[in-house]
């Protein structure tokens, strides 16, 4: 009877880890350097090749909004920065930002911007950004929509 219970306890376990992954999974999320699309979502990304690149673009996307972050390669960093970015929906500018200062921009902290997803939109969004110097240490662009959006 013991073993029963065990192997009772054991698969419910299982199949509640198997439901939680199947759950994050199905969450629309790519990054900027690795692309993956849902069946409704069609991303479009540009990233320009920098030798000193300290940026991971994320992108996450959900029913209500979209969340676009960008965090330091190395982990443990925390740097000061400055952007320029350009947000927009269907050709119209939401948000724009010149030469805005990011401080101690780190995973814990990262450069972050969400927007109101309307389904039906396409979204744009432009970045590039500076260290203190004036080095660009990160620029890409990205485009996310349904596939009834695009030619």
């Amino acid at each position: 009877m013991n073993k029963v219970i065990k192997l009772i306890i054991l698969s419910l376990i299982t199949v509640a880890v198997v439901l939680t992954a199947v759950i994050l999974i199905s969450n629309l999320y790519f990054t900027v350097n690795s692309v993956e699309t849902g069946s409704e979502q069609v991303v479009r990304i540009s990233e320009e090749d920098l030798d000193n690149d300290l940026l991971i673009g994320r992108s996450y996307g959900y029913e209500d909004r979209l969340v676009f972050t960008y965090v330091p390669r190395t982990p443990e960093q925390k740097i000061d920065l400055y952007a320029d970015y350009k947000i927009k929906e269907d050709g119209t500018t939401l948000a724009a930002g010149k030469h805005r200062p990011y401080e101690d921009v780190s995973v814990d902290n990262p450069i972050s911007f969400e927007v109101q997803r309307n389904p039906s939109s396409v979204y744009e969004l432009d970045i590039s950004v500076e260290d203190t110097d004036g080095k660009l240490v990160h620029k890409s662009s990205m485009t996310l929509g349904s596939k009834n959006n695009y030619n």
